[in-house]
């Protein structure tokens, strides 16, 4: 029987589908030359068939693009911010360091 294993790193999608030979399934395990495995674990997941795990890599990797597109909005937020600072004019100094060293 063949099952199409899909992998990540650190939450990062692999553009990978390898296609697994499997001794035996249970509901939540596929037994991969005698050794056990997790059907679905932090690494690794084994599909049915190539489309299911085309799909799932599909969505996974359409997530990691919206989360970059929002982090990219919130850092150009920031630098907006940073751009638009002004120089104030007739401010005295008043701090002298020792704030931050009687903390």
């Amino acid at each position: 029987m063949i099952k199409y294993m899909t992998g990540r790193t650190n939450y990062e999608v692999k553009a990978r589908i390898t296609p697994v030979k499997i001794d035996r399934e249970t509901e939540s395990s596929v037994w991969v030359n005698g050794n056990r495995r997790a059907k679905e674990s932090e690494s690794d997941i084994f599909h049915d068939t190539w489309d299911a795990a085309h799909a799932h890599l599909l969505a996974a990797a359409e997530e990691n693009a919206a989360s970059a597109r929002r982090q990219l909005e919130r850092a150009n937020g920031a630098l907006g911010n940073v751009k638009g600072m002004k120089k104030p004019e007739g401010v005295k100094c008043t701090f002298t360091g020792m704030e931050y060293r009687n903390r």
